[in-house]
């Protein structure tokens, strides 16, 4: 594993190591086999496997670990699953076994806590070569971790975790599973990230645009989301006039409410799941609210919870345009030609009559 062996003192190998070095490695870098033996006779380092010594006599970190399991895979072996993910930095699924990917050939010796997974699907896209110790990508390192899970649930969990920490998006983890070839739990994953897809805010904003239109509610501000392609499962829509915010998802924290404002709580399935019913729960909420024009009430600052920034969204027409689709699982439906129709608020607007909620 280390770079040219020979042209590097056995300290600058282990240096680059995190304190682990190969037994060639340590001879080619101008060691006996007697100075090697010395040296884990007296304690000063440990062979924790055939081949692999341990420079160091402090208890081993994860990254010293692993790399003393990779350099036991032999050439070409990687490390992956919840390894690979740990040292890239997803949090609660670590895991006390290290996991290394070797090519399907390979024949090795039982390492203890070290487990090796033969693959013959491991594309360049699959592995950070600019990392050490080598390593699978964390799209492909998460398809891994939910393929192995001991349960369904379980692998659900490990995909929901990662995306909400950030740590892949949904595109990659789909281009991942796309080369990962067959695996006992391709649809189960597909399927979970298509749910998980469609509790993003940017496609539940998509999703509301949707139903306004179709429905003939007044036009809505859909405020920004620093992350709109985490399912965070959460969507806040602002009817500026009626002093009404739609909030899709949990509620969140009871704040006193400012004179004449109200806030109205959807559930994500009911957005998806019954937009006629969505739909009269916001147009009785309007009608409960009393309009009130722009230019005739005096500027508000944004509250806490009513960004200034506009989230520009539009409803894509054209079958293909908006799907986001992967796996066994839908796109959300594109809008149908009454959706498409532009409701009578403008109309109303121009006539100089102040927009009324229609009954949905």
């Amino acid at each position: 594993m280390a770079p040219s062996p020979g042209r590097f003192s056995w300290r600058e190998i282990a240096d680059l190591q995190s304190g682990v070095i190969s037994e060639h490695d340590a001879m080619a870098a101008g060691l006996t086999r007697a100075d090697i033996r010395a040296r884990v006779a007296d304690g000063t380092w440990r062979q924790p496997a055939r081949g692999v010594l341990v420079t160091a006599t402090a208890t081993p970190p994860l990254v010293q670990q692993a790399w003393a399991a990779l350099l036991a895979g032999g050439p070409n072996a990687v490390l992956g699953g919840s390894t690979a993910a740990a040292l890239d930095g997803l949090v609660g699924h670590g895991d006390e076994v290290v996991t290394v990917l070797v090519p399907p050939g390979r024949r090795g010796t039982p390492v203890a806590g070290v487990v090796f997974r033969r693959t013959a699907r491991l594309a360049p896209a699959d592995v950070h070569r600019a990392r050490l110790p080598p390593r699978t990508a964390p799209a492909r390192s998460v398809v891994d971790m939910a393929e192995w899970c001991s349960g369904r649930d379980g692998a659900r969990a490990v995909i929901s975790d990662a995306l909400l920490q950030g740590f892949v998006t949904i595109e990659a983890m789909r281009r991942a599973l796309a080369r990962r070839g067959p695996i006992s739990r391709r649809t189960l994953i597909a399927d979970t990230l298509d749910e998980l897809n469609r509790r993003t805010p940017r496609m539940l904003s998509l999703r509301y645009k949707q139903l306004e239109a179709a429905f003939g509610l007044p036009p809505c501000r859909a405020l920004a989301t620093p992350s709109p392609d985490v399912p965070t499962g959460q969507l806040d829509v602002w009817y500026g006039p009626w002093r009404l915010l739609v909030r899709v998802g949990q509620p969140g924290p009871r704040r006193p409410q400012p004179a004449g404002r109200r806030t109205l709580t959807v559930r994500v399935e009911q957005l998806w799941q019954a937009p006629a019913e969505t739909a009269a729960l916001v147009a009785a909420a309007l009608r409960e609210q009393v309009p009130t024009e722009a230019a005739d009430r005096p500027a508000v600052p944004p509250g806490p919870d009513e960004p200034a920034t506009e989230w520009h969204e539009t409803v894509r027409d054209e079958h293909g345009e908006a799907d986001q689709g992967g796996g066994g699982g839908q796109s959300p439906a594109v809008a149908s030609s009454q959706m498409r129709e532009l409701p009578p608020w403008e109309a109303e607007r121009a006539a100089g009559q102040l927009p009324v909620p229609p009954t949905a």
